[in-house]
């Protein structure tokens, strides 16, 4: 079954009319090299110290303004600063083609943003990656959607092939080699649908991932790779037991990924019932049979693997009543598990099935969520 994933309310987009291998522009000498990130016993560590990612996605620049929301009513710097005063210490940044070859942008108050007053896209995530940088943010970059309007169930589509998937994540994994914040590239956002994993067909996912890795880590040895599931698979995979998309981790277990365990991190995404009513929602003993359900999708790769949820989150009693106890019943799950890295979706509150951490006003702040991450980073344990 296919289950639908939170969209921003703000999706209208072209497709770009043409494909374009974008030309790499020099890091700014002035940064220091960036930093080594390994994997140990299932740990990321950052230049050998223990390293938990404590994130949030913020979107936008997958979308028609080609630049992260709420810049219309808010300084970047500003929500960085908030971010981080709220206790995230890494942003995951959903990108898309366009934002790599520089399009003009809009949904910014230039009052309020006088610095990027003039510039495209990519000048604009190069100002958003200085700030994370300069406020001591880790940030992952999130290949989101190929044609900057839709999340395909393949890297490749018609219009936008294999070759220049991989060369845009090359282009970013050396555009920003330098920075010792930038923890990886999260290859591509929700495999699904046609999306197979171990079949050697030309739909396997795990073959994609594993160019694709190859290709980044060839680029810039210092970052790591992230890689998510898929949906479902004719092997090795409880098809029956509803996965979200790039959520089934499963076959990992009979075909596992040919990439250095020291540089991968695998990436699954959750969601509870704001998103889509799943059968197991409804059970009687809903949310204790949750747990049995992560553990068969992903948990028992934990310690073996790095694991870091690349999306989770929900309206949190703003919509389906039952997503608090989803919620809560996470967050139990995860620290139990040791499973401490992980991105909440969303920064935004235009994300239409979840919210967000901000309210509308794009100010203030869901203190309930907040107090739910504060116990998730307090009780959880690598």
């Amino acid at each position: 079954m296919i289950t639908p994933t939170p969209i921003p309310t703000q999706i209208p987009t072209q497709v770009p009319s043409q494909v374009f291998t974008p030309t790499l522009t020099p890091t700014p000498t002035s940064l220091k090299s960036g930093g080594d990130y390994r994997v140990l016993e299932g740990v990321i560590y950052h230049n050998n110290q223990e390293v938990a990612l404590r994130g949030v996605n913020w979107f936008g620049f997958e979308t028609a303004n080609n630049v992260p929301h709420g810049l219309w009513s808010r300084n970047y710097k500003d929500m960085i600063k908030q971010m981080r005063d709220l206790g995230f210490n890494a942003v995951r940044l959903p990108f898309c083609p366009n934002t790599i070859v520089n399009k003009e942008v809009s949904g910014i108050d230039y009052s309020k943003n006088q610095e990027l007053q003039g510039l495209k896209s990519l000048e604009i995530m190069d100002k958003i990656i200085d700030e994370l940088k300069s406020q001591g943010m880790y940030f992952v970059l999130d290949h989101h959607r190929p044609d900057c309007n839709s999340i395909s169930e393949l890297p490749a589509t018609y219009e936008y092939s294999e070759s220049q998937w991989i060369s845009d994540l090359v282009f970013l994994a050396q555009r920003y080699r330098a920075y010792d914040n930038f923890v990886g590239i999260d290859l591509k956002n929700e495999p699904h649908g046609a999306a197979t994993w171990g079949t050697g067909e030309s739909t396997d996912w795990k073959l994609s991932a594993e160019r694709a890795g190859r290709a980044v880590l060839e680029a810039n040895p210092n970052i790591l790779v992230f890689v998510e599931g898929i949906q479902n698979n004719p092997s090795c995979s409880d098809n029956s037991i509803a996965h979200w998309w790039g959520g089934n981790l499963e076959p990992q277990a009979c075909f596992p990924l040919d990439l250095p365990t020291e540089k991968l991190v695998l990436s699954p995404h959750v969601y509870g019932p704001d998103v889509f009513a799943q059968d197991y929602f409804n059970a009687p003993d809903f949310p204790n049979n949750m747990p049995a359900i992560w553990e068969k999708h992903f948990g028992f790769l934990s310690g073996k693997y790095a694991l870091a949820i690349g999306e989770w989150g929900g309206k949190y009693g703003a919509g389906d009543p039952r997503d608090i106890a989803w919620q809560n019943a996470f967050v139990e799950y995860l620290s139990k598990k040791g499973i401490c890295n992980s991105f909440y979706w969303s920064w935004n509150p235009n994300s239409g099935d979840t919210g967000g951490i901000l309210n509308d006003d794009w100010q203030t702040v869901r203190e309930d969520k907040i107090n739910l991450l504060r116990d998730y980073t307090t009780n959880c344990r690598q």
